[in-house]
């Protein structure tokens, strides 16, 4: 059976001329970490299977092991486990940095669809774009997670109003990393940015807009800044 042609059909071209760029990221002001206790998300897998609720042993020292991103998480300590207490977990981070620092694998890692957000803000509020989708056909960010390299990290304790408690004031804890320093290997179209233009692009949105917890575009945020050091195509 034979299709009539439409005289009105327009043929859509794409143009994609895909280059690699690997850019070293280096933090301007500590960067914060916080994600959420292991306790509440056992709690809330027990509730969605129908099981009863855990009262688990909660410290600002499980609360700070568990705030960070960990790239393996068989390494992260128990912080479920009643039996030890923040004496063991103080000398237990220890130890897994000191092996961090000498076999130079890292811990943990910010995830990269966190920069991902991070750039397409920078490129909207700078007025490259006029919604926050169009930059994400830009460029793409390979793999899930940046490793990070830092000089310490502290626990930073932050009193603050929890909605969900009417009012109630709780302490937030953070982990804070000092000095850190990431490398992000990209993937961009040529045809629609290039590679000066993605760094400095990167750039804007490192200092207007940061990255995770605390970041600078938050009005309680002084954390999360960051530039390029280096781009190689």
């Amino acid at each position: 059976m034979a299709t009539k042609k439409d005289d009105n059909t327009k043929e859509v071209q794409f143009t994609y001329r895909w280059k690699s760029l690997e850019v070293t990221v280096k933090g301007l002001a500590p960067l914060a970490m916080q994600c959420r206790p292991t306790a509440v998300i056992d709690n809330l897998r027990r509730k969605d299977n129908g099981l009863p609720q855990v009262k688990y042993k909660s410290s600002d020292m499980r609360r700070f092991i568990d705030s960070m991103h960990w790239i393996d998480v068989t390494k992260k300590p128990d912080t479920l486990n009643d039996n030890y207490d923040d004496d063991y977990y103080k000398s237990e981070l220890a130890r897994l940095m000191h092996e961090e620092k000498e076999t130079g694998k890292a811990l943990f890692y910010i995830p990269c669809e966190a920069f991902k957000e991070s750039i397409c803000k920078g490129a909207y509020r700078s007025g490259l774009t006029k919604n926050l989708v169009d930059p994400r056909s830009w460029f793409i960010i390979r793999g899930d997670k940046a490793p990070i390299t830092y000089s310490s990290v502290d626990m930073e304790c932050v009193p603050t109003i929890n909605k969900n408690a009417r009012g109630a004031m709780v302490v937030s804890v953070y982990s804070k990393f000092n000095d850190w320093e990431t490398k992000l290997n990209l993937d961009y179209n040529e045809a629609l940015i290039s590679a000066e233009n993605l760094v400095a692009m990167m750039c804007a949105s490192g200092l207007a807009v940061g990255v995770l917890a605390r970041r600078t575009e938050l009005s309680f945020g002084k954390y999360g800044t960051y530039t390029v050091t280096e781009a190689k195509k």
